[in-house]
């Protein structure tokens, strides 16, 4: 078994009872089949009180004002503090904020943005995320009807789009729009079952004049006369997605609102300074983290442009959020507002199969998102 993690995996550390965040509140935690059985035999007061409260039926941890049920005044989990530390976790308690994603024989393993440390690592990294790689070769599996020849091409098209994005000699805008249409002709090699063409797709965006195209097919799209409506539309549709969504936190409501009030009434003049808050490494460091986690992925449905299309847009409306939070005090350079901005948005969407599936979905079939109104928001 093969596994791959990014370089600032190991650097992680649970704040316990000082985190901002805590991961014990705010969603539903849901608990694996051997935990329940192993929760059923614990004797004693905490044997009750798993019994008490596990919702059975539903397969997790009671919530009681969004907190579990196990997490004390302290912001500290008597489960763990009773039951013998880690060993006494679910699956889920255990492994987050790590996330992993599973192919035949490799294991990709990173750390969620909804995690306020993770974020932070995750953000806050002035150098190009590198990748680590490690084997255990006692360890073997099967998946039955694995596509390897879609992998191994979807593999090396993400390890150019992630090549791209750490090339800083060009703004990032331009890095983005390279990615989205490298993932835009893949996926029509896809559809088309010509996978025998994409290392030639490849090696044309190779070409050192792909920055010089692209950078002028940008400026050709703001010189449009209806540049600016169009980007107002798209941004527009691109936070409604959000209403399409389930609700994971009762705080995410009215905080949305706000943000979407915010945004409406801005003006360019107030926005001058935006960029040195968040900066073309904070976006670079954000889409890598999406690319990584999910462009893979699409070996399960064929779907590359839906996965980059999911991560370009997870990275602009993160963007977003923290210009909406920004505007109100632009005089404020608080960096630590993106992380928070970060971790809202991953907590409401990765944190749901139904929101990264609907959201993917409509990105994919909406026409207001097609690859020249995506450019626009770059």
């Amino acid at each position: 078994m093969q596994y791959t993690a990014p370089h600032y995996y190991k650097k992680f550390h649970c704040t316990g009872s000082d985190c901002p965040a805590t991961c014990c509140a705010g969603w539903q935690i849901q608990i694996d089949t051997a935990s329940l059985k192993k929760y059923r035999k614990v004797k004693g007061p905490l044997g009750s009180r798993l019994r008490n409260e596990i919702d059975w039926k539903e397969g997790c941890f009671r919530r009681y004002n969004g907190r579990c049920a196990f997490l004390n005044e302290e912001n500290l989990c008597d489960l763990y503090l009773e039951g013998g530390g880690s060993r006494a976790f679910c699956r889920t308690c255990r492994t987050y904020p790590r996330h992993i994603e599973e192919f035949e024989g490799l294991r990709e393993i990173s750390l969620s943005l909804s995690c306020p440390v993770a974020a932070k690592l995750i953000i806050n990294s002035a150098e190009p995320v590198r990748f680590l790689h490690g084997e255990n070769p006692d360890r073997e599996e099967n998946f039955g009807e694995f596509d390897f020849l879609l992998f191994t091409k979807l593999m090396d098209a993400r390890s150019m789009m992630i090549r791209f994005l750490q090339n800083r000699d060009h703004p990032f805008r331009i890095r983005a729009a390279v990615c989205l249409a490298l993932a835009h002709d893949l996926q029509e090699r896809i559809d088309r079952n010509a996978l025998f063409e994409a290392d030639a797709l490849f090696e044309r965006y190779e070409s050192p004049g792909v920055w010089n195209w692209f950078s002028g097919r940008l400026e050709k799209l703001t010189e449009n006369p209806d540049f600016a409506k169009t980007k107002k539309d798209t941004e527009q549709a691109l936070l409604s997605l959000f209403d399409h969504l389930e609700v994971l936190s009762y705080e995410w409501p009215p905080y949305l609102q706000k943000i979407k009030e915010n945004l409406s009434g801005r003006s360019p003049a107030a926005e001058q300074d935006f960029s040195s808050l968040f900066t073309d490494t904070m976006a670079e460091q954000i889409l890598i983290y999406f690319v990584f986690t999910y462009f893979c992925g699409a070996v399960y449905g064929g779907s590359a442009y839906g996965k980059m299309k999911f991560s370009l847009a997870g990275t602009i409306l993160i963007r977003e959020l923290v210009r909406g939070e920004w505007l109100p005090a632009p005089q404020q350079q608080d960096k630590d507002r993106i992380i928070r901005a970060a971790c809202r948005y991953s907590r409401e969407v990765e944190h749901s199969d139904y929101n990264k599936v609907t959201m993917e979905q409509i990105l994919e079939e909406d026409q207001r998102f097609g690859i020249e109104e995506l450019f626009s928001l770059l």
